[in-house]
């Protein structure tokens, strides 16, 4: 069983931390030197990461054995440089961690490594998804399902620049300012997204959802909703690919959703799941999953291209029928597939014929 390290609580944040807090999230503003909205993650973080150590952040590349950058690599960074005013106690002995750790670990033991070194301290970003690899995402199956154990670890699937910039701020935000213990995990796929998935910086409020696990990227339309599709990471552009064969093909209206991190909703739903068994006379917690996916009793179809339990996690707190799709289900996670198995769920709830369905199946090869 794994046992994290030991420390005494760090200090209350004081003068000159909030600054330095403060400065590092001005530093993540979208600016014009940014890489656009639609920039992959990887490339959004390397640029994001130079800002940080430009403003005195302490940034660590860590190799690890992995193959070293190429050059003009944004994620270059020296191996430790600069340094800031955002301590924690180890012991009776204070050391400067830093806030940012650029990582490749494709296995559970190389991780650990990191953590080792990071004391589980800090934003932990992966970049193993951009190596070659039989195995799905590029890491050892084990590597995310450990992951999810790990209650002092908030891990993240970004699917572009814009969620990664939510996701640091939020980040931030929790670990350097309110304090709180544990690090942040990052995923990160060099694909830029499609301007159908982010067209433009999000909005407060979007950013401030997706650091919670999940916004909206459809717009709200005329025509109610007859299913709900949530994706997360290089998932969202396949999710939104589907929506889109449902609506031109099937005149099916579907609501698309991005769920950078399903554990995170998770772990939220079993808190309020909690708090609300303890205080039965008080005004119950909805959970933000709950929040974004309550107003209706539509299908929703929760897709990772990690196995399919990291998705299935948000199950148990859905409501309406909800199917997890993930790299190890019986069928391919295609924009075909995921738009067959909505028809499939509108069927089964009485919604469709099942005709349509069989339509479908033939109509994209599927048989």
């Amino acid at each position: 069983m794994h046992t994290p390290p030991s420390f005494s609580p760090p200090p209350p944040p004081g003068g000159e931390t909030r600054r330095a807090a403060q400065a590092c999230l001005a530093a993540l503003a979208p600016t014009p030197g940014l890489p656009p909205a639609h920039a992959s993650p990887r490339r959004a973080l390397g640029a994001m990461a130079g800002r940080l150590k430009q403003g005195g952040a302490m940034v660590a590349r860590m190799c690890l054995g992995e193959s070293p950058s190429a050059d003009g690599d944004a994620w270059a960074l020296g191996a430790s440089a600069g340094a800031w005013s955002l301590r924690y106690r180890h012991g009776a002995m204070q050391e400067e961690k830093p806030l940012l750790y650029l990582c490749s670990p494709a296995s559970l033991p190389a991780l650990r490594g990191v953590l080792a070194e990071s004391g589980e301290r800090g934003i932990v970003c992966n970049d193993a998804e951009t190596q070659a690899s039989h195995w799905h995402k590029g890491v050892q199956p084990a590597l995310p399902a450990w992951l999810v154990a790990q209650h002092n670890c908030t891990p993240f699937d970004p699917a572009n620049g814009e969620e990664v910039r939510a996701i640091l701020r939020a980040a931030l935000e929790t670990l350097y300012v309110a304090r709180q213990p544990g690090y942040f995990y990052l995923a990160t796929h060099d694909e830029d997204a499609d301007d159908s998935t982010v067209a433009a910086p999000l909005s407060a409020a979007d950013a401030a959802a997706a650091g919670l696990g999940m916004y909206r990227v459809s717009p709200l339309g005329a025509a109610p909703c007859r299913v709900r599709l949530c994706g997360a990471g290089r998932m969202l552009a396949v999710v939104a690919d589907a929506a889109r064969l449902l609506e031109e093909d099937w005149g099916i209206v579907a609501q698309v959703w991005s769920c950078p991190s399903y554990t995170r909703l998770a772990r939220d739903a079993q808190a309020a799941e909690q708090w609300n068994c303890r205080h039965l006379r008080a005004v119950p917690r909805l959970a933000h999953v709950q929040r974004c996916l309550d107003g209706s009793a539509a299908p929703v179809i929760a897709v990772t291209a990690y196995g399919q339990h990291i998705a299935g996690q948000i199950g148990a707190y859905v409501r309406g029928r909800f199917l997890a799709v993930g790299a190890d289900a019986a069928m391919e996670t295609s924009a075909p597939w995921l738009a067959v198995t909505a028809l499939k769920a509108l069927a089964d709830d009485g919604a469709l014929p099942v005709r349509l369905v069989e339509d479908a199946l033939r109509r994209y090869a599927l048989l």
